[in-house]
């Protein structure tokens, strides 16, 4: 059961990031870059690469913007 309250919760952060780009006032570019690629972890137990790809390229966009 409790795994599937961390999927959900999961699912949810990935939705909020991907679409809508908001993230909490003390993440700074590091803490959004280490916190998708454990994000990017996650997926790629699951085999969800398509998210993983999406990840990957908000990682790109955010180390571009520097």
């Amino acid at each position: 059961m409790t795994e599937n309250y961390l999927d959900l919760t999961i699912e949810e952060v990935y939705d909020v990031i991907t679409s809508i780009n908001i993230w909490p006032q003390t993440f700074d570019t590091s803490k959004k870059i280490d916190f998708i690629k454990h994000m990017i972890k996650y997926f790629e137990k699951k085999e969800e690469y398509e998210k993983c790809a999406k990840l990957q390229r908000l990682i790109h966009v955010m180390e571009d913007s520097e």
